[in-house]
């Protein structure tokens, strides 16, 4: 079942490849995290695409070196799963539910068959024009996860190709998911493997309400009320920023961390990406859990950044950001610089030292 319909409106490099001489596999492992989906692959795959929605979305991780698979995410909101034309009831109903302190009606979960023998049906058709033919099997209906959260069925597919997959609804987040490894009839074996692993891995939801968000051997840790504002994936450069109304946290990582450092200190480069006057915060050191030194700023927002928050918020910029807190420190394992920055309202929990600490810059 191809991903042939979209073309990836965020395409990303390759990572390099590691040149450690590392033998345990289990360290190797490639750690993929978007939007509150979360699972394990073998070692060197790649993130080639995603997008930036978290009610609606996608995943393409493909397999390192000359290997044709791939493997495809995709969720949804249940409740708009099988949404067609919105009526102007559709519009008015939650408005005077709303005004009139009524609950919503309960939404009947999504029926899996159906969806995934439509999408069968709509890949059978483009295997058609490909002058080839696809042939699928599907298995019962099962529930699943650690406390029976899911609804799933296993499929699989052959023509023009070979995969495996599943689709189901989670009742804990409400997504509807569905999840393929895919490749040529020559990668059987390999396709169980990684199907093997990466469903015994994939999550829909975050467990202590921080999402994962995992690419290039990054792994951070952001509270799942901020949504994902802008990214920059460069070779060189990964920065993602997060917005909760008129909050917001950024994460950066530099590569190249020596070079850098022949010619600035660390708080000369810090200084150069932050938006803010550094020398008037309260300035501190801490050590984090991997060993590494951390210089830690802490001051008051100025007001040319709360009007750019203002700005990215569109408006919405309850409760305001008043107080900043800003670490960078140098993974020399890595030969990289991170950098977390928090702008919150006063009333916020403090999040600056939790996301430096889950942060995995190194194994």
């Amino acid at each position: 079942m191809a991903d042939t319909a979209q073309p990836a409106p965020n395409a990303v490099p390759r990572p390099r490849k590691r040149q450690e001489d590392e033998t345990d596999e289990a360290v190797q492992q490639t750690v993929i995290g978007w939007q509150g989906i979360r699972f394990k692959l073998p070692p060197e795959w790649s993130l080639t695409s995603f997008s930036m929605e978290k009610e609606s979305g996608y995943l393409r991780v493909n397999a390192p070196g000359e290997s044709a698979l791939t493997v495809q995410i995709r969720w949804q909101d249940a409740s708009t799963s099988s949404r067609q034309i919105r009526t102007l009831y559709d519009v008015l109903a939650p408005r005077v539910r709303k005004l009139f302190k009524r609950p919503s009606p309960p939404v009947p979960p999504p029926e899996l068959k159906k969806v995934l023998e439509k999408v069968l049906k709509d890949t059978a058709k483009s295997a058609r024009k490909a002058g080839g033919a696809l042939e699928s099997s599907l298995k019962p209906e099962r529930v699943e996860g650690e406390n029976g959260e899911r609804t799933a069925i296993a499929f699989q597919y052959s023509g023009g190709g070979k995969g495996q997959g599943k689709i189901w609804h989670c009742h804990t987040c409400n997504r509807l998911v569905i999840a393929q490894i895919a490749g040529i009839q020559r990668e059987s074996n390999a396709i169980q493997s990684v199907a093997a692993q990466l469903f015994a891995t994939l999550y829909d939801h975050s467990s202590d309400g921080f999402d994962l968000w995992a690419l290039f051997g990054m792994q951070a840790y952001v509270p799942e009320s901020f949504r994902l504002h802008t990214q920059r994936v460069f070779s060189g450069h990964l920065r993602l920023v997060f917005l909760r109304n008129g909050e917001k946290i950024v994460i950066d990582r530099w590569g190249l961390a020596d070079t850098t450092l022949k010619r600035f200190q660390l708080e000369e480069w810090f200084q150069i990406n932050v938006p803010l006057a550094l020398k008037r915060m309260e300035k501190t050191e801490e050590t984090l859990a991997r060993g590494h030194s951390a210089l830690v700023y802490k001051g008051a927002v100025n007001m040319p950044e709360k009007a750019r928050i203002f700005r990215e918020a569109r408006g919405l910029a309850l409760p305001l950001a008043t107080l900043y807190e800003g670490g960078v420190w140098h993974c020399v394992e890595e030969n990289k610089i991170y950098a977390v920055q928090t702008y919150l309202g006063r009333k916020s929990e403090p999040l600056m030292q939790q996301i430096m600490t889950r942060c995995l810059c190194h194994l």
